[in-house]
Formats: C-alpha cells, structure tokens, sequence
C-alpha cells in the first residue's frame, strides 16, 4: 500500500510542475496551493537520500542554500527580529528550487515552457481586451495587465518572447508550427509595449539582443554587427508609434530631473530610496544591517536626506538590499547563484543551452529595478525555470 502510494506521488509530481508553470502568471494563489502540493508529492514520493545527493552535486541548488543560509546567519546581529523572521519567511520561494530540481524531467522540458507561454497568452489576450475597452480597469488604474501587477507581468512577458524567439532560431520545427510560434510572438511582442512595466520592456530589448549575439555570432560577425546596430533603430521606432512605451519613457525622465524636490513620484522615490540604501550600506558595510534591520536603518537616514518621503523595507534593487543586509558577503552569494548557472550552460550542450545563457542574464538586469528574488511570482519564476534548466540529467 505504502509502495504504491509512493509510486503515485513520484508519478504526478511533473504533471503537477507542469500545472505550476500554467498557473504561475495567472493566479498567485493557485501558484500558492500547487507548491504547497509539489512539497507534499515530494516528501510522500521517497528517494530522500537520492533527492539530497541530487541537490548537493548541483552548483546552483548549493549557492541558493548558501545564499538562504546568510539570511538565518544575519539574524544573530538583527535588532528587529521580528522583521528579521520576516524576510526569512520569503525566502521560501528560493526553498522551492531544490525541490523542483528533483522533481523535473528531461521529457517534459517543452511541456514546462509551453504551460508557461500558454499563461502569459491568456493574461496578453486580458491586456488587449482592456485596451479595447471590452473590460473596463478600476478608476485611476493606467495598467492594462488586470489581476496581476506590471512589476510581474512585464518581466515575464519578455522571457515568454525570449523562448519563442530562440525556439525560431534554434529548434527544428514543422513549417507550420513556426508560423505560428511568429504569430504568438508577434502578438506577446506588441503587448509588451501597450502594457505599463518598463523592466519588463527593457528586459525584452536586451533578450533581443541576446538572442542575435547567440544566433548571429558563428554565422557571420558583420550580420551580428548590422542586426546589434538595428537594435536601436528597432528601440526608436517603438518609441515613435507606441504611445504606452513614449509616455512611461517620458515620464521616468521627467520623473528623474526632478526627483530633488522631494514629490512622491515612481522614479523619483527609487532615486531615493538607491541614494538612502547607499548610505545605509556605508554606515554598516563590514556586515550589513542584518536580516531584519533595514526598515529601521532606512528610516534613520531618510529623516535626514529626504524626511518629506515615506520610509520603506525595500529599496528596489536586489543588489543594494543584500549589501544593507549582508555588506559584501550578501552580494558575492547572490551573484555566486547567477555565476553557477552560466558555467552550467557552458558546460551542458543540448537544446535548452541558448535560454541557460539567457536566464541569468535576464534576472541579472530586472534585479536592478526591483528585489525580485523577494517578489513573489518572479520568485517562483527562478524556482521553476531554474529546476528544469540547471538539473543535471543523466
């Protein structure tokens, strides 16, 4: 009975990852509920010592629990413990990853991706309908991505146009499978740019220009130099005819020259809250703040720079909050994750080796505008893609 059980679990635990790929964009909740599940799956499926050797012969698997490690460490000079706790509680979405490392399975790779680009398919197909004025948005809202916020969306949107892009130019496909994968990337492409989230419009211009360098570089160096020079010719003509993208571009350099007076404004706050965390990180850089200190460490310097300006627990950039939190230990086991992942793309030759290089780069540069590890879609989002691309298979 036991031993049958066990074989159940172990058998709908992909099938249900597959499940948590579809439901990641779509809903936080169900996203919530099938993590809870994959946990459940994982610890009824048996193999412990299997799934442990599995997690602790993976570069990656060991930076994140070395990264998690830190935020446990930095409790012993936290003031604030109950923040301190706090901020650990979110780390549980990074807990997720050696989880799904040893859940995922080679086979059903495209089916993870698929169930993802089908979810973001769904949630573009929203975004149109509000921009038709089918589905009427709440008073004062500007942002098209109904039910889920730009901050998440966006980003995801542009890694959901990364994997069809390298899936034209890599993957071997039927004629009419490629047409369509042009039409969805099309239409996910001009929904980037009728939607709000500038990380995510950023993010999609350097996948683009990751995605030539990758095709481009041993066909031909001058086709990669002509395709990089078009880049932002491709940048200035969306400015020109999307409204969305030249007023969000527009305002955040208005928003930027003036952030000195103080107005409470999108840009103009993250201004701020990067100059306060530098001062933050200079007054505790042997070993930062600790864990669950920030708030209070932000407060005191924010009387003193900016007191017109609320305080926060989050500056906005993954970078500056593990130096305030961690000083330089932080930093280097946070960049140690990403390092991991792009010597394991170089390292294994196969289909997915393109979107392995792309990965990191991707969270590399959103992290600067937000403390995505922390958010808690985007943190998912490292969990899943991370199990699937950086698991060794046999």
């Amino acid at each position: 009975m036991t031993s049958s059980f066990t074989q159940k679990a172990t058998i709908v635990a992909s099938p249900l990852l597959i499940l948590f790929a579809f439901a990641l964009p779509l809903s936080t909740s169900a996203g919530s509920i099938l993590a809870i599940l994959l946990i459940l799956t994982w610890v009824t499926s048996g193999n412990m010592v299997e799934k442990f050797g599995e997690i602790l012969r993976n570069p990656v698997a060991i930076a994140v629990l070395v990264y998690i490690f830190l935020h446990i460490l930095g409790l012993l000079w936290t003031e604030d413990i109950e923040w301190g706790l706090e901020i650990l509680k979110k780390q549980w979405k990074l807990l997720l990853f050696p989880v799904f490392l040893t859940i995922a399975r080679k086979e059903h790779t495209k089916y993870y991706m698929a169930a993802f680009i089908a979810a973001i398919f769904l949630k573009a197909c929203k975004a149109y309908l509000v921009w038709l004025g089918i589905i009427s948005l709440p008073p004062s809202s500007i942002f098209t991505t109904l039910g889920t916020t730009h901050v998440m969306y966006n980003p995801m949107l542009a890694l959901a146009c990364y994997i069809l892009l390298q899936n034209l130019l890599f993957a071997e496909s039927k004629t009419i499978d490629k047409a369509l994968q042009v039409g969805l990337l099309v239409f996910l492409s001009c929904n980037m740019f009728i939607t709000a989230g500038r990380t995510g419009q950023a993010a999609f211009f350097v996948l683009l220009a990751v995605a030539l360098f990758q095709y481009f570089y041993k066909l031909s160096k001058g086709k990669l130099l002509v395709a990089l020079l078009l880049l932002p010719l491709a940048i200035t003509a969306t400015y020109q005819f999307s409204t969305t993208f030249k007023n969000r571009v527009d305002l955040a350099i208005t928003e930027i020259q003036e952030y000195k007076s103080q107005r409470i404004t999108s840009v103009g706050l993250r201004v701020w809250f990067y100059k306060n965390t530098l001062h933050v990180i200079k007054e505790n850089w042997p070993t930062g703040a600790g864990t669950g200190d920030y708030p209070v460490e932000y407060a005191k310097v924010n009387k003193i720079h900016s007191p017109a300006l609320p305080n926060t627990d989050n500056p906005h950039n993954q970078y500056l909050l593990v130096l305030s939190q961690f000083g330089l230990a932080g930093l280097v086991s946070l960049i140690s994750i990403f390092f991991c992942q792009f010597v394991m793309a170089v390292k294994q030759k196969d289909a997915l080796t393109p979107l392995r290089q792309a990965f990191p780069i991707f969270f590399l540069l959103i992290m600067l505008a937000e403390s995505y590890l922390m958010v808690y879609g985007t943190g998912f989002l490292f969990s899943l893609f991370s199990a699937f691309l950086y698991k060794k298979y046999s």
